[in-house]
């Protein structure tokens, strides 16, 4: 099956919104789109073009470096993900605390073989009633997404 063609993946509507998606989904499902796309951090799902990740989860671990800081999320899906930001652009009252939820959003990237978030933003201490919307449109997107292969629609088509 030949690639989607660039102006096909412009258009589809998961590559311009931010996809909420289980980090299982991000660890399980995604590939890379095809070595023309690879700068751009777009990766497929069942078909469809996804660039901006959003997530909600438990920071489980935070590490400190010379020029980050990765934090460990998991949703409780069975996966985690390390989200990356600048320890430049992260203040005191930015940063996350051990075991509060948080909701993260960025593009993905592989460092190792491993997915991480390379964060955009970060919103700390969601509330419960952002949780359950953030979920319930998770939901959506996942059976969505997992039931229709953009692929199958015809041959370009994304």
């Amino acid at each position: 099956m030949d690639p989607p063609r660039r102006r096909d993946v412009n258009k589809s509507s998961t590559y311009k919104s931010w996809m909420k998606l289980y980090i299982c989904d991000i660890t399980a499902s995604l590939v890379s789109l095809s070595p023309s796309f690879d700068s751009e951090s777009t990766y497929s799902f069942n078909g469809h073009p996804i660039r901006w990740i959003s997530i909600v989860g438990t920071v489980t671990s935070i590490d400190e470096h010379e020029k980050k800081i990765l934090f460990s999320i998991d949703d409780g899906s069975g996966q985690c993900i390390n989200a990356v930001a600048r320890k430049d652009s992260m203040t005191s009252k930015d940063m996350p605390r051990l075991h509060s939820t948080v909701k993260a959003r960025g593009e993905l990237e592989l460092y190792h073989d491993a997915w991480q978030l390379k964060l955009t933003s970060l919103e700390l201490d969601a509330p419960l009633e952002a949780q359950i919307k953030f979920w319930t449109e998770a939901n959506e997107n996942h059976a969505r997404l997992a039931k229709t292969d953009a692929r199958k629609r015809s041959k370009h088509t994304v």
